[in-house]
């Protein structure tokens, strides 16, 4: 019995949310996101959980590419708009880098509601990342492990989807970040300008990504005698490239008090 009212619920709820799939009011987005969220674990869920986790991630980047994925047509109430840095922000919620790695979809991930989205992190040549598998589900904790290591088209294919992007004459609906990466056995400073030359002017704000551990040595950068040598060569290709682009830098989340201080100084 719970079943088949489960099973019911959830249609009833499916029904509801394609009725009211295209109205633009608070209330619809509301019934909409109810049904879903009843969609997706009752559904879409059992199936995603027999895929590949690598598989899974790289079949909804398709899906936002090719525009099969939500629509928000809800405007977010003003209270939600924000500035930073220059760049003025719909919602606050955005979508990270390493979901749409190579820059692939992100007007499809706009359109979900997301206030921005940060493609990346890109390296300047292609490179493989970690051998597989290297995407673990940790279901008790509804979460994931990656260790992709870098997996990047290259910033020469980026650049190329990016330009394209804005090409097409069409604003953006929130601001476009680019996180920049290193390749595994490549200088970090050159990589660092390199991507700030090639992809600087078409991104609304750029990363510089010296925190992720699936790059061996990385995390040195963070220390504070190469950090200041990485961002003096940073911001000086930015002034001569893009100079209005702010840039950031990605740290580890679990930095000490000491080493937020060396980097912040």
């Amino acid at each position: 019995m719970a079943a088949r009212f489960g099973v019911i619920s959830t249609g009833l709820a499916l029904a509801g949310g394609a009725a009211i799939n295209f109205l633009p009011i608070p209330i619809a987005g509301e019934i909409k996101a109810q049904a879903g969220t009843a969609f997706y674990k009752n559904v879409a869920w059992p199936f995603v959980s027999l895929m590949n986790p690598e598989f899974s991630h790289s079949f909804s980047v398709w899906l936002a590419k090719y525009h099969l994925t939500p629509v928000d047509r809800v405007t977010d109430d003003a209270i939600l708009n924000t500035t930073v840095l220059g760049r003025q922000f719909r919602n606050p919620l955005g979508l990270a880098a390493g979901c749409d790695k190579h820059g692939e979809a992100v007007r499809g991930f706009l359109a979900m509601g997301f206030g921005f989205v940060e493609v990346g992190s890109i390296t300047p040549l292609e490179q493989e990342g970690n051998p597989k598998p290297r995407m673990f589900r940790l279901k008790e904790d509804e979460g994931v492990i990656n260790r992709y290591g870098f997996n990047s088209d290259g910033s020469k294919v980026v650049k190329d989807r990016l330009t394209a992007l804005r090409a097409e004459g069409t604003a953006l609906s929130g601001p476009l970040g680019i996180n920049l990466g290193k390749n595994k056995t490549a200088e970090a400073i050159p990589d660092y300008v390199h991507g700030i030359e090639q992809l600087g002017s078409l991104a609304d704000y750029l990363v510089i990504n010296v925190s992720s551990p699936n790059t061996p040595g990385l995390r040195d950068l963070q220390e504070k005698k190469e950090m200041e040598g990485v961002m003096r060569a940073v911001i000086a290709a930015r002034n001569r490239h893009c100079p209005e682009t702010p840039v950031m830098v990605k740290i580890a989340p679990d930095l000490d008090d000491e080493g937020l201080k060396d980097i912040c100084e």
